[in-house]
């Protein structure tokens, strides 16, 4: 099953081109992210567009309208925190689309629960292309080793778990563990390189150094 949570605003490109990428079928589910107060009635067409689009796939598609007061930006966030929470299945997250206060609180939402997220997207004003993005793990808690650790690969990027073993006096086991727990925690990325294994810092981890 997949939830495919979206800012909504009056395009429907957007979505549609979100179905394209990962597909849907029957007991999947659509939220669409709206204010509370509608401006015009662009924003219901596209509702409407996106609705007719989802009954002629399969029924049992459900869309739903998640309303969100983009006044109260602390309210916005912690509701938009709670919408995640209690999403089921693959969660697709689109940030893109709808008022800029939401798409605001929605990414900040978004960031608060990386573990809750399959795929992250946004739609490119520019060149009118879904893409792909991901968004760094800020929330994770580091132990001194793993700090230790991340400001090596930080220094000697890219290196493996050999070479770091050598500079920080620990034993090769001990690094192997901890990159595991960090690469769970997404704050780096283990890449195979022949034999052994290349290791590189991400955005996540340089933040959070």
């Amino acid at each position: 099953m997949k939830t495919y949570l979206s800012l909504s605003g009056f395009d429907s490109s957007q979505i549609v081109s979100l179905i394209v990428k990962y597909g849907i079928e029957g007991g999947d589910k659509i939220v669409l992210i709206r204010p509370e107060v509608e401006p015009d009635t662009r924003g219901e067409l596209t509702t409407r567009a996106i609705q007719d689009l989802s009954h002629q796939i399969d029924s049992s598609i459900n869309l739903e309208i998640y309303r969100v007061n983009h006044q109260d930006f602390e309210g916005m966030v912690l509701s938009l925190k709670d919408l995640l929470e209690k999403a089921e299945g693959q969660v697709i997250a689109n940030l893109s689309g709808g008022p800029r206060e939401i798409f605001l609180a929605f990414t900040i939402a978004c960031i608060s629960k990386p573990d809750k997220i399959h795929k992250t997207t946004n739609f490119s004003d520019i060149d009118r292309c879904l893409n792909e993005i991901h968004l760094p793990n800020i929330v994770a808690s580091l132990e001194e080793k793993q700090i230790k650790i991340l400001k090596d690969i930080s220094e000697f990027s890219p290196t493996n778990i050999t070479n770091i073993a050598e500079r920080l006096s620990l034993s090769e086991s001990t690094i192997s563990r901890q990159v595991a727990r960090l690469a769970d925690n997404k704050t780096l990325e283990v890449l195979p390189k022949g034999k052994t294994k290349e290791l590189r810092i991400t955005l996540a981890g340089k933040l959070l150094l």
